[in-house]
């Protein structure tokens, strides 16, 4: 199993000290999952999910015991450093991210902490988006050149997802930003939070894929769906 992997029935999320990987399975959608940063206000003790939940829908809010949470590999001052760095992410980003399949470098500033649209940077995924919040914060998760270029179900995802988009609303000039990127290497949630897993960052795909398939299996027999 999968070491500092804790659902809240193991380890409340009050145990949290500065910063986590959070992530479940969601319900009725055939193994997707979803994945945000967990942080904490030292001077509030408030415990905050940053998350991007969807198309320009950016969440900060308290989190669902539905979620596993896993305590990254990083020493405690720059864990504190991110969790302030997650703050100034939110507020520099109300109106939202949106949601496509860019690459999760040099998409924040480092100081304010906005979201630099630009091109070839048309939006993220919720597990880019953590990827990126950490890139940022001078904290990689993964080793990207180790990542396979596609594996089984990522453009059958791809594709769902710039339906959903089509669906919900989203601009044409988006949908065909988005449909540029189709083929993309996509990193799952279950990356970032294998990633988290491990005992030493940025960490390379090996290391993370059987890391993944362990949480994965926890969230399914532990019944955390969201």
């Amino acid at each position: 199993m999968a070491a500092r992997v804790y659902t809240p029935q193991e380890r409340p999320f009050g145990l949290i000290e500065h910063v986590a990987v959070a992530i479940t399975l969601l319900q009725g959608h055939d193994g997707h999952q979803h994945v945000g940063i967990l942080h904490k206000d030292q001077t509030t003790s408030e415990l905050r999910m940053l998350h991007l939940a969807w198309h320009h829908t950016l969440k900060n809010s308290p989190p669902k015991d539905t979620y596993a949470w896993i305590s990254p590999p990083i020493p405690k001052p720059r864990a504190r450093q991110l969790a302030a760095f997650c703050r100034r992410v939110y507020r520099a980003n109300l109106s939202g991210i949106p949601y496509a399949f860019s690459p999760a470098t040099d998409c924040f500033d480092a100081h304010a902490g906005a979201f630099l649209l630009g091109p070839g940077r048309y939006g993220l995924t919720c597990a880019t988006f953590v990827l990126a919040v950490f890139q940022s914060a001078g904290l990689p998760l993964i080793q990207y050149g180790t990542w396979p270029a596609t594996r089984d179900g990522d453009e059958a995802w791809q594709r769902w997802i710039i339906s959903q988009l089509r669906e919900g609303g989203a601009s044409p000039d988006h949908i065909a930003c988005v449909e540029s990127e189709l083929g993309s290497v996509r990193y799952r949630p279950a990356d970032a939070a294998g990633a988290a897993a491990t005992e030493k960052l940025p960490a390379p795909f090996g290391e993370v894929q059987p890391l993944a398939e362990a949480i994965l299996a926890k969230l399914r027999s532990a019944g955390l769906f969201t």
